[in-house]
């Protein structure tokens, strides 16, 4: 098969996926129905500049964020750093680690913390403020396992403690990810399936005074358990074209989330002598999320990227990540 036909089977691909998301109907949306949004927020810059269509590629320190399956493909050990800061004062801060112990076995370890910043507190007496601030704070601590099953097919997990800080009350709970990817050895195609945030309801401790035409209820009332956002993704990806000084990457996922409709993040990349690299992505059907951008530079052991998110009337997003390999 020459290299026009399969760039033509990649290109049909990545349509099939864009009509899927054609096809999604909007009155599946739950929106507001789960709890431990910040689990959504993406982590890695490379995946991120791609428009998140990232579950077929995964083959960096940044896998165990997205499809922990592709732990396998990481050569030693790395260990990365991100820093990200969100509209609304908003900051996101993660670290991650894995280590090859042999053919079969990766092992890996990470954490994330999220920060609301001050925010005024309001009561229904002093709707401006009472002159007081309270935060949200959140974080989530885990452990990651990939294993090659075989040449072609590998399979990954992480068991995650996850943890919600609000002002004074508090919801926390365990979470797993799975995911496998399965490398056709056919003209460099890779598939891949992942499950992020699969876990029990979280229900925050305490309870809430109700308020009926200002005046408080007498007993409190116990707050509901919430769902986890949980996701399903379906990943492809594919190299069209491959040499030594130049690669470039097609890639598409079909993303279903438990509170919203499906929608479809389509990406490429673009390397020159696997040292400079150029990225973009766009998702489809996001509530505000669009078009995506990113570079990247690999120097010896050390990579650094960039990503650009836009997020319509919100504030663009800008992430930097730092990774080391030994």
């Amino acid at each position: 098969m020459n290299r026009r036909t399969v760039y033509q089977l990649g290109l049909a691909v990545l349509i099939a996926l864009l009509v899927a998301a054609g096809g999604a109907h909007a009155e599946f949306a739950k929106v507001g129905t789960t709890g431990a949004d910040f689990l959504k927020l993406p982590i890695g810059a490379r995946g991120v500049g791609m428009g998140g269509a990232f579950s077929a590629i995964s083959n960096d320190q940044s896998a165990m964020f997205w499809n922990p399956a592709g732990m396998t493909q990481i050569g030693s050990s790395s260990v990365m750093f991100e820093h990200v800061e969100y509209f609304a004062d908003i900051s996101y801060d993660a670290v991650g680690g894995a280590h090859r112990l042999n053919d079969t076995f990766t092992i890996g370890a990470f954490a994330l913390a999220m920060g609301s910043g001050d925010m005024e507190v309001t009561t229904v007496q002093q709707p401006m403020g009472t002159g007081e601030t309270f935060n949200v704070t959140n974080i989530v601590g885990g452990m990651s396992l990939g294993m090659s099953l075989t040449d072609k097919f590998s399979f990954g997990t992480n068991l995650k403690y996850v943890r919600e800080d609000l002002d004074t009350e508090v919801a926390s709970n365990f979470a797993i990810d799975v995911g496998i990817m399965y490398d056709t050895q056919w003209n460099s195609v890779r598939l891949a399936m992942a499950v992020r945030n699969f876990g029990p309801e979280m229900q925050l401790d305490g309870g809430y005074y109700d308020f009926d035409n200002g005046s408080q209820a007498t007993e409190s009332t116990e707050f509901l358990p919430y769902h986890f956002p949980m996701v399903f993704r379906l990943g492809v990806a594919m190299d069209p074209l491959n040499t030594e000084q130049h690669r470039l990457t097609l890639a598409g996922d079909l993303e279903h989330p438990n509170d919203n409709i499906e929608r479809v993040n389509l990406g490429a990349e673009y390397g020159f002598q696997k040292m400079f690299f150029l990225r973009s992505g766009y998702t489809f059907r996001h509530d505000t999320l669009g078009m995506s951008a990113g570079v990247g530079f690999l120097w010896q052991r050390i990579g650094i990227d960039y990503a650009f998110s836009e997020y319509g009337v919100l504030e663009d997003v800008h992430r930097f990540n730092i990774s080391f390999s030994f």
